[in-house]
């Protein structure tokens, strides 16, 4: 039987958006592909599972980020012993479920496919470093993209991304869509009433509620978010942040403060999938403005839940809303605020654009995108 290998991100690198794509391709290819045989070549990180059911491989203990010796034995792992285990299991096609693991195909002689999730290395090396850690992470990451052009095949989960790539690659050959999925448990609503919710999360049971969802990295544009809030307090909306998965950065926590926002502001910085499903259902509309992103999951995570969506349609974003969202062409902030307003103003607009958001959200599954996976796989071996 042909053995295919999943080669995901190492826990320690805490990126959950990976480890929810490689946890639900592992734990639905087997089923979606009963004529393949499946190993994954290391743990990944149980960010968004609900229980310990499913049997893992251990993970090494890395030293948190931040420090010098911790970033030195996350680079240690990333570059020397991740690709050394990976390079002693056999397979007939192995899988990097990351590109930004793309060095591990040298790792494999075996034909090698590699999801692509966006082109931020590519626009980080073109950016010049000024720092010794920033040009020795350039000098890696172009050791990561060549093993990239080296790949058998590609999978993307846009067809925007897919003409990124192409362009890039310059050939759009062996590039395959396959877009990400849904839980079916963010179309069901908790068990815990929304009135609980706010109080356990300390929201005000009548307040505006805008959630933002992911890291607070720049491409994020939580700037825009920010000022979301503060112009609908500005305008006479008792509008509350709700900012899940990511940690201010000391500029940001002075921007809450200099707009009075810093007790108007709950942060869950690692929220498990049920905190995260309930974060969905407490709030009044997710606010995604980032300027670049390949997909955006919490886009159908938050259609899925009935919330409501105001994105920018960067990049990815306004294929995968299509027109189940209020998508603002812009980076000037209050368009956003004016979004945000007319949406908090108007409950029969926020109520339809909630009900086409769901039934867009029906559209993606996991169970589909394994079925369309193993389908790429088939043609590769």
């Amino acid at each position: 039987m042909t053995r295919i290998l999943l080669v995901p991100d190492p826990p320690l690198e805490r990126w959950p958006s990976m480890d929810r794509y490689a946890s639900r391709l592992a734990a639905l290819l087997p089923g979606a592909a009963p004529d393949l045989a499946f190993a994954v070549a290391g743990p990944i990180a149980p960010l968004t599972w609900e229980d310990d059911a499913i049997e893992r491989p251990s993970a090494p203990h890395i030293p948190p980020g931040g420090s010098l010796w911790g970033e030195a034995q996350r680079y240690l792992h990333r570059y020397v012993r991740y690709p050394m285990r990976v390079a002693r299991q056999s397979a007939d096609l192995v899988h990097v479920l990351d590109h930004s693991y793309a060095h591990l195909v040298r790792a494999h002689r075996t034909r090698t496919l590699v999801t692509v999730h966006d082109l931020l290395p590519v626009i980080t090396v073109r950016r010049r470093a000024f720092t010794v850690r920033g040009r020795l992470r350039n000098a890696l990451l172009r050791r990561v993209l060549l093993s990239l052009r080296r790949a058998r095949a590609w999978i993307v989960a846009t067809e925007w991304l897919r003409g990124e790539l192409a362009g890039w690659l310059g050939r759009d050959d062996g590039i395959q869509v396959v877009p990400y999925g849904v839980d079916e448990q963010f179309f069901e609503s908790p068990a815990e009433p929304r009135a609980a919710i706010r109080q356990r999360l300390g929201l005000p049971p009548d307040a505006y509620v805008v959630l933002h969802v992911g890291s607070t990295v720049e491409r994020k544009n939580v700037p825009a978010v920010i000022a979301g809030v503060a112009g609908l307090r500005a305008r006479g909306v008792e509008a509350w942040l709700l900012q899940v998965g990511g940690r201010f950065t000391a500029r940001q926590e002075a921007e809450l403060a200099a707009l009075e926002l810093t007790d108007l502001t709950v942060q869950r910085s690692e929220a498990p999938e049920r905190e995260l499903r309930a974060a969905y259902h407490a709030a009044d509309v997710l606010l995604f403005p980032s300027h670049y992103e390949g997909f955006g999951l919490p886009l159908l995570e938050a259609m899925a839940s009935g919330l409501p969506v105001v994105t920018s349609g960067a990049a990815a974003l306004a294929e995968v809303a299509g027109d189940a969202a209020v998508v603002v062409a812009s980076r000037d902030p209050e368009r956003f605020v004016d979004a945000l307003v007319d949406l908090a103003g108007d409950p029969a607009t926020a109520r339809d654009l909630a009900a086409r958001g769901r039934t867009r959200a029906r559209g993606f599954s996991w169970a589909e995108t394994a079925r369309r996976t193993a389908d790429v796989y088939r043609a590769l071996v």
